[in-house]
């Protein structure tokens, strides 16, 4: 209770100190025109609040700087001043001495019961640097939630990522306080009545587990290597899961230089990364449904035999095959300059809450943003114009459109520093004969059959039982109606013979369909 008083008193603290209570107040119920780059003298005055936000949520740690990465991913509920601004929030936080970070690792025991029997990867019984070929204790990157060191195991080279001690207990901590402060925090900041406040921290508090959980991001790290398996332009990094722990994840260190940091570069290099990171990114949503959410350009590296590495999967995103499919058609109809089909599979996506939007006026807006879609070579970013269609339409988009759409921003936003020329359109007809293809492959077709086929059969298990029970219960509606008319008896003969021979009829197709 003392721990949890405390944290609200500085959580008080912070927000005073930067006078946040009625900066948020003015300036997040506000209605005005911005423009795109925030550079009238509204949006100034605005981002220099905003900066203000970012530095609470930066001096606040780890969870307030992962809810200031959340929220800007929602145009539809902060100005655009303030999205611009959290979206360079920093997490680069003081680095912890080695010392400090074996907490993390050395609490929990693998070995077995018999005490003599330790095991040669066990952090407990063993000491880190003795498991190691070669270990620095100086991190080679250090965040709010862990640090990453670089050592030797087995003549290979790795990357180690050690959560920071307590990190869990401080964002539950948080979690709780947030959840405490909910009507009173996001109401100052003016999300409105119909915002899903539960929602959207149960999503939160979702996104922040995958990531605490370093395991889970093994997992991904696999996945990942599974999807990419017959592309050897792009490298996804080993996993030593005898070495790996909730707390630690040890994977291959891959050589190379981060996207942001390549310099004076010839033309036919930009053209082929932008293509490679383009290309398996597209792929990524539209053929795997299984998108890296956080792919900014410390998360990409040029390697020297030109192709790319991903690095960093403990935040992504999973899209149903459902969802998968209209985003995709709606990729199609925007690629085809079909408006109707884009607008009918934006309404697929979406819910519609105003049964009474212009139609009419939804599809010039619709018209233009495939216009922009098209034609836009300035270097403008155009994935978040799906979003503000949705917010200025009051339509419901799904919770992982926020992450798809900052992960599409964050692509845009990699490939137009390398080309400002670039466009995501440009890559859409390779994107989509891909798909066609994996769609329509023989394997996929009959993958499709096989399950038809047990979709029939189960059909089939229950179609006697669902037989016998429209029998009894024509049985008893005839017979109720033999008692009232005795002259009907007739017809209800003729009645029940046709009843079972359409019940035979449906069955021998059934058994057709199935033998076919």
């Amino acid at each position: 209770m003392f721990e949890k008083s405390g944290r609200y008193i500085r959580i008080i603290i912070v927000f005073i100190k930067y006078n946040l209570f009625s900066l948020l107040y003015t300036d997040i119920k506000q209605d005005y025109i911005s423009d795109k780059k925030c550079s009238c003298q509204i949006d100034q005055k605005y981002r220099e609040n905003a900066a203000k936000l970012k530095k609470a949520f930066e001096e606040l740690g780890p969870t307030f700087i992962k809810l200031g990465q959340t929220l800007s991913n929602r145009p539809d509920l902060l100005p655009r001043a303030y999205i611009m601004e959290l979206d360079t929030l920093h997490d680069d936080v003081e680095v912890l001495p080695f010392d400090s970070m074996r907490r993390s690792f050395e609490g929990t025991c693998i070995c077995d019961t018999v005490p003599e029997e330790h095991s040669p990867f066990c952090y407990h019984c063993n000491d880190i640097l003795d498991l190691y070929d070669e270990f620095d204790t100086d991190p080679i990157a250090s965040a709010s939630i862990g640090q990453v060191y670089r050592a030797v195991l087995n003549g290979r080279e790795v990357a180690i990522k050690i959560a920071r001690p307590d990190v869990i207990d401080i964002i539950n901590l948080d979690l709780m306080i947030l959840k405490d402060l909910k009507r009173v925090l996001f109401g100052l900041l003016g999300f409105g009545k119909d915002f899903d406040v539960d929602g959207f921290l149960d999503d939160f508090k979702h996104m922040l587990t995958r990531e605490l959980d370093y395991k889970s991001e093994a997992l991904n790290i696999e996945r990942f290597r599974e999807n990419f398996k017959d592309n050897e332009k792009v490298k996804i990094p080993d996993v030593f899961w005898d070495y790996t722990r909730d707390t630690v994840l040890v994977m291959e260190f891959i050589h190379g230089t981060q996207i942001q940091d390549l310099h004076d570069i010839d033309g036919n290099t930009i053209t082929r990364l932008v293509k490679l990171i383009s290309e398996s990114y597209l792929k990524q949503i539209y053929l795997d449904g299984f998108f890296h959410a956080d792919p900014h350009g410390g998360n990409i590296i040029a390697l020297e035999n030109g192709s790319i590495a991903l690095l960093d999967f403990g935040a992504v995103g999973v899209l149903d095959s459902e969802l998968q499919w209209n985003l995709f058609n709606l990729f199609y109809g925007v690629y085809k300059r079909d408006v109707d089909m884009a607008t009918d599979y934006f309404f697929r996506i979406g819910a519609v809450k105003d049964k009474s939007i212009d139609i009419h006026a939804f599809k010039e807006d619709m018209d233009m943003l495939i216009s922009r879609q098209h034609f836009s070579k300035a270097g403008e970013k155009q994935s978040d114009n799906y979003v503000m269609m949705a917010v200025k339409y009051n339509i419901s988009l799904p919770r992982i459109f926020s992450r798809l759409e900052r992960a599409l921003f964050l692509i845009e936003d990699v490939c137009i520093k390398l080309d400002p020329a670039f466009n995501i359109m440009d890559e859409a007809e390779a994107l989509v004969g891909k798909s066609m293809r994996a769609r329509f492959s023989p394997g996929m077709i009959a993958k499709n059959i096989q399950k038809d086929a047990t979709n029939y059969y189960m059909m089939f298990r229950s179609l006697p039982a669902r037989v016998d029970r429209t029998f009894n219960s024509l049985d008893v509606f005839f017979m109720s109606m033999e008692r009232r008319n005795a002259a009907k008896q007739h017809r209800y003969s003729v009645m029940k013979k046709g009843a079972f021979m359409l019940a035979i009829a449906i069955l021998a197709a059934a058994i057709l369909v199935w033998v076919t």
